[in-house]
């Protein structure tokens, strides 16, 4: 039987990071192609791309867990959302589940696992978007937020659970662990899924040792909406942009510790808890906040290089593949997946994770203006010549739905 019904589980009806961008994205642009689209969320506002679009949403119209102004609730919630698991109970019994594919991104910041032990128990095909570390590791990233350390701990296991990695309390470590065990057990992940879309290698590997050893893997590119200009002129710009959230495991500090001792002109597009302390780093820093998609391409066409000096692994930052499009070489730490799509002295440099001396040289080498254009070129003509487009995103993805119909 042919596909007929994709039901996309995401937290949140609106675009608030990356992997919401590739749900919504996913989503509108599947229902254009003939699919009877659901979107089942938790979290409310609706976007206007789905407000424009043939996609049915259904909200259950919750905070998500860490804005609930309900404590209580929300420590209840995060483990087991009962209401997610009502209401998506009542959505799979209008639908056959011959041909239906259930597609989730997003289940940890509020809807739980209660959803996906639903879809299992009701025998309908899942497959799940591996954006980050949640369908194993309990803080979601395999990174020790106090010791700024990539995790090596197994998940779950002793070492894991007494290991105070959390980036707040300890309690709330054990918080997750309880909604890890909940999640195990209850909720079927991932013993029960057993088709996985992995959007880079790197994250694949560290997953696929904790996952179920008959699990379907599934590479499918993440959509990058970019229209083609002429590539920017590199050379000619002075400024060194850092794009993202503006806290500890991203490296923000370290490129802002490079940046004075370097005296650059640098640029901070995004915000966060480390705002402040950055402008006490180096005051001469540009900080915009959070801007929108327009702003944000105007900053990477004044850039010279983005720097995405990320201390953890990620899981493959849109951003960078954005930046390359533009022909604007990237400067990426060697643990972070985006060093898949950055290759060294080629569209950009590697340097040593954590590393304040070689992030320094790595720039230095971007002030040569023949190598930096030439980087810059060689990421424009890459990017170009790969498929990273919308089209190419949908096409694939409706090649996996079928491969799992067919698998039964």
């Amino acid at each position: 039987m042919r596909l007929k019904n994709i039901v996309v589980v995401n937290d949140y009806s609106y675009i608030n990071g990356g992997a919401s961008k590739v749900a919504i994205t996913s989503a509108v642009e599947l229902s254009k192609v003939g699919f009877n689209v659901c979107l089942f969320s938790a979290v409310l506002p609706i976007s206007e791309e789905l407000n424009n679009s043939k996609v049915k949403v259904i909200s259950i119209n919750q905070y998500d867990i860490l804005n609930n102004p309900n404590r209580l609730s929300a420590f209840f919630q995060g483990i087991w959302n009962k209401k997610a698991e009502e209401e998506i109970s009542k959505l799979l019994k209008t639908l056959d589940r011959e041909n239906t594919i259930i597609h989730v991104h997003t289940w940890t910041k509020a809807l739980s696992s209660s959803v996906i032990r639903v879809a299992i128990e009701n025998k309908f095909k899942i497959v799940m978007t591996l954006h980050d570390y949640f369908t194993v590791c309990p803080n979601g990233g395999f990174y020790n937020y106090n010791t700024q350390k990539i995790c090596n701990l197994e998940p779950m296991s002793k070492k894991c659970i007494l290991c105070n990695c959390d980036s707040r309390q300890y309690y709330h470590k054990i918080w997750r662990v309880l909604r890890q065990n909940k999640q195990n057990k209850k909720g079927l992940l991932p013993c029960g899924v057993k088709n996985y879309i992995y959007i880079s290698e790197m994250s694949k590997n560290i997953l696929a040792p904790f996952l179920p050893k008959d699990a379907n893997f599934y590479y499918v590119k993440n959509p990058v909406d970019m229209e083609k200009k002429d590539p920017v002129d590199t050379a000619k710009n002075q400024a060194f942009v850092y794009i993202g959230r503006l806290s500890k495991e991203k490296g923000c500090l370290l490129f802002a510790k490079a940046a004075k001792e370097l005296n650059l002109y640098a640029v901070f597009v995004g915000d966060g808890e480390l705002k402040d302390e950055i402008k006490n780093i180096y005051p001469e820093a540009k900080i915009t906040g959070w801007v929108d998609k327009a702003q944000v391409q105007n900053e990477l066409e004044n850039a010279r290089t983005l720097v995405f000096p990320s201390l953890w692994y990620e899981g493959l930052p849109l951003t960078v593949i954005e930046t390359l499009s533009l022909g604007v070489p990237v400067i990426v730490s060697d643990t972070c997946t985006a060093r898949e799509v950055v290759k060294n002295n080629q569209t950009g440099l590697w340097f040593e994770r954590g590393s304040l001396e070689d992030l320094k040289n790595k720039i230095k080498i971007m002030m040569d203006d023949k190598l930096v254009q030439s980087y810059g070129n060689n990421a424009y003509k890459e990017y170009w010549e790969q498929s990273f487009s919308l089209k190419n995103h949908i096409d694939e993805l409706e090649k996996v739905y079928e491969d799992i119909l067919e698998r039964g």
